[in-house]
């Protein structure tokens, strides 16, 4: 039945990735995408270069047929690894075909989503709380994820679950570097989106700290050795750029109350 409806759907579809119901299930059909060029990584190759960090260097999304064979061989290692991932349903060489995570009466939502519409205190933390514990658990298990941003990261009644996994890390950093690569996206990513919530800001910086007092010793420690280097951020005055630059020096200054408290240890 899944073969027959990627086989069939597959030449129809005009986006990356729909979402349908067969048989009452929701599915969603993700096609290969197009390979980003190499310029899209140049910034952050430099400026991986200029503070002498390798975490940050970027993974490329090779994209088309290698991008759907990475992704299906991803998901079925996480998965074996006791990850929660997506199942894959069927696949061929140019899509896959995914099973949805969440039900009818309770459709899963991203991270992110469920954050900006947490409006207590103890909302946010739950929140925060089983993101980080599940960060924590993939590392746990020497696995680590691709972009771990928190769009990529949905919430279910069951908890958290994984997404998007067309890149490697793994093929072009280290192990540690990849855990530590997961924690950079997940805190930029948030805080990114959150620089306007000071309640949201606040709960997220206690969080972090506990997350990352409680993440694997390597991992904490090779984190904590970037942060100074990223502190030299700090002289580029990024508020007069625009909301995008707000966002980037409301990181910088969280990440340095984090270094400052995980330092005291």
């Amino acid at each position: 039945m899944y073969d027959m409806f990627l086989f069939d759907t597959l030449p129809q579809q005009q986006s990356n990735i729909a979402s349908y119901r067969l048989d009452g299930q929701k599915v969603w059909l993700k096609k290969a995408t197009k390979r980003n060029s190499r310029w899209v990584y140049l910034p952050l190759t430099l400026l991986a270069r200029w503070l002498k960090l390798e975490a940050l260097n970027p993974v490329p999304n090779l994209g088309g047929e290698q991008s759907v064979a990475l992704e299906a061989e991803r998901i079925r290692a996480l998965s074996a690894a006791g990850i929660a991932v997506p199942v894959v349903l069927s696949e061929t060489s140019e899509a896959l075909l995914l099973a949805d995570v969440g039900t009818e009466e309770a459709p899963a939502q991203t991270l992110l989503e469920s954050l900006t519409q947490a409006n207590t205190p103890d909302e946010i933390d739950h929140l925060l709380s089983i993101g980080i514990s599940a960060l924590n658990d993939v590392h746990t298990r020497s696995c680590y994820l691709s972009e771990a941003f928190a769009r990529n990261i949905l919430v279910n009644k069951e908890g958290v679950v994984f997404i998007d996994f067309e890149t490697d890390p793994g093929q072009y950093h280290e192990l540690t570097d990849c855990m530590v690569r997961d924690w950079h996206c997940f805190i930029f990513s948030l805080y990114g989106k959150l620089s306007k919530r000071p309640l949201h800001r606040e709960r997220l910086t206690a969080a972090l700290i506990s997350g990352l007092q409680d993440a694997r010793d390597d991992v904490r420690e090779r984190f904590i050795a970037t942060l100074p280097r990223l502190k030299r951020m700090k002289k580029i005055p990024f508020q007069r750029f625009g909301s995008d630059g707000k966002k980037i020096a409301h990181t910088l200054h969280a990440l340095a109350l984090i270094d400052q408290h995980l330092r005291r240890k």
